[in-house]
C-alpha cells in the first residue's frame, strides 16, 4: 500500500471523511497513514474516529466509494 499517496489524497478530503476512511482500514495501515499527516490533523482525526459510528448511512456509502478509489494506490 502506498501510504504517502493515500495520505496526500486524504488531505484533500473533509476531516470527517478522512476519519471514516481510516476507521475502516486495518489498524496497522491506518496508523501508518496517520503518522504521515500533519500533527494538527492527527489530533483532530483521533477525536473524529472515536465518533465515526454516529454518521448516517448515506454518508458512509459515499465514503465507501472513496475507499474503493484509494485502494487503487496499492
Amino acid at each position: 500500500m502506498d501510504y504517502r499517496a493515500i495520505a496526500k489524497r486524504l488531505l484533500q478530503e473533509h476531516p470527517q471523511t478522512i476519519a471514516v476512511v481510516l476507521a475502516r482500514l486495518k489498524p496497522e495501515d491506518a496508523s501508518e497513514i496517520i503518522k504521515l499527516l500533519p500533527g494538527f490533523v492527527q489530533a483532530d482525526l483521533l477525536n473524529r474516529i472515536v465518533n465515526v459510528d454516529q454518521l448516517p448511512d448515506e454518508v458512509l456509502e459515499e465514503i465507501e466509494a472513496l475507499i474503493k478509489t484509494l485502494m487503487r494506490y496499492r
